[in-house]
């Protein structure tokens, strides 16, 4: 793509700013509208799809466990940091971090009361740990904040992630069969889910791509 050329350093750094904090705020959007789905019973996914089908001033955002890797989630915090040192208060930034930081604690809270509200001892198996489909990447994953609520709630925690491989010290184990529920969280194409469909595995799909794995989205 051709370059182009801003009038300086500054507006180069805050365009990047802005992208990112445009994500940013849209998923964290998406994300709080999830959650007003799963209250008032209806497909979030369904709505977003036909909100979609207008032909002009509508972008789709579709939610998910959170945000990753070292420009959304860091990027909108340094423009909050950088207006704020200015004197300036940055309401809608500050909500949508607030928001994005706070989605795996908020879907954990959500498969516990799924899983009938105690989840000690429950085998739970995470399928993909890095932030985004075929990236080996783990920088501020919110899957990993999501295996840390489920451990703090008490469940057994797997994970399976065969580009990552290795995690904290942990190896990638293969996708169980015995347990009470799997969850699609970052699905690369090297996932295999046929040992969780033949053995009729309990399967939630918390993944913000738009492919069916067979599965229903559970946001």
């Amino acid at each position: 793509r051709p370059v182009h050329v801003v009038s300086n350093p500054r507006v180069a750094e805050a365009a990047k700013l802005m992208e990112n904090t445009f994500r940013q705020v849209n998923i964290a959007l998406v994300n709080e509208f999830a959650q007003i789905a799963n209250t008032l019973d209806f497909s979030a996914i369904e709505a977003i799809r036909a909100a979609s089908t207008k032909p002009y001033g509508y972008m789709p955002f579709y939610p998910g466990v959170g945000v990753g890797g070292h420009c959304i989630p860091v990027d909108p915090t340094y423009l909050e940091f950088s207006a704020e040192k200015s004197g300036m208060k940055t309401n809608l930034v500050s909500v949508a971090n607030k928001i994005n930081f706070s989605t795996p604690r908020n879907i954990a809270s959500m498969i516990r009361t799924m899983l009938g509200g105690d989840i000690s001892m429950k085998s739970i198996q995470l399928a993909g740990i890095s932030y985004k489909p075929n990236i080996a990447d783990t920088r501020e994953s919110p899957a990993q904040e999501l295996y840390n609520q489920l451990s703090l709630m008490g469940a057994k925690v797997l994970w399976h992630d065969p580009i990552v491989n290795e995690w904290n010290g942990v190896l990638s184990q293969p996708l169980q069969t015995n347990l009470d529920l799997g969850i699609i969280v970052t699905p690369h194409d090297q996932i295999n889910f046929a040992p969780w469909v033949s053995s009729n595995v309990k399967v939630i799909d918390i993944s913000s791509t738009q492919k069916d794995y067979g599965w229903p989205k559970f946001l």
